[in-house]
């Protein structure tokens, strides 16, 4: 399998994390490459010129990074990424969008995966529109978006040391993984200072880069 990614992208980051932290170095080749020129490689795989794009042998693949991560976790069970069961069986006869679902740590961990989510889509948008001319660029678009990972950055500083974003033996999971990828786009954006008032965030961070997963993952130079 071929794993096509960009230097740039933080949701193929989090693909190259999983890559790594599953074991799947000699099984997943990356393949750096780079999107939105005409002579982009990935345009004869995938049609969307999307990254990451996670190419079979028989040349289909996925280009949503939520099903190549779990496509990877499949591949090495037993499964790492999984979300949490479930606590509890719906109610006789209610459909099961009415239902007692989970317990209260199933639901947090689906929270904090959405938010984790949002902030880095958010800081995506970020990110790419400062690489627009500048005078293309819309103040009101980087505005917005520098006010939410602002206040979502406050709110997981708040949440760290608590599971599931606490760092244990067990290794990583997605709400893990989709944090330290939207907080490592400050790195593409100077202006985005996250760690201003967020000591224990910034902190986390800092852990979650001395992992063998995450700090190998770092894209080498040249690319």
């Amino acid at each position: 399998m071929k794993l096509y990614v960009t230097p740039t992208s933080p949701y193929a980051r989090l693909a190259m994390i999983a890559r790594l932290d599953l074991g799947l170095e000699k099984t997943v080749e990356l393949v750096w490459t780079k999107t939105r020129v005409s002579d982009d490689p990935v345009l004869s795989v995938n049609p969307s010129g999307r990254i990451p794009f996670l190419q079979f042998e028989d040349g289909t693949g996925f280009e949503d990074t939520d099903v190549i991560v779990e496509y990877l976790d499949r591949l090495a069970e037993p499964r790492r990424y999984a979300r949490p069961e479930p606590a509890t069986e719906p109610a006789p006869g209610l459909p099961p969008q009415l239902s007692d679902a989970g317990d209260d740590a199933y639901w947090r961990f689906r929270r904090l995966e959405a938010s984790a989510r949002s902030m880095l889509d958010g800081v995506s948008v970020w990110a790419r529109e400062i690489k627009r001319l500048v005078e293309e660029q819309s103040p009101d678009i980087i505005a917005h978006e520098g006010r939410r990972a602002d206040r979502l950055a406050h709110t997981f500083d708040d949440e760290i040391g608590f599971a599931p974003l606490a760092l244990t033996v067990d290794g990583l999971n997605l709400v893990q993984m989709l944090l330290f990828c939207a907080l490592d786009v400050h790195r593409r954006v100077p202006e985005m200072d996250w760690r201003d008032g967020c000591s224990g965030l910034s902190a986390w961070y800092d852990r979650m880069l001395e992992l063998p997963a995450v700090g190998g993952s770092v894209p080498p130079d040249g690319v």
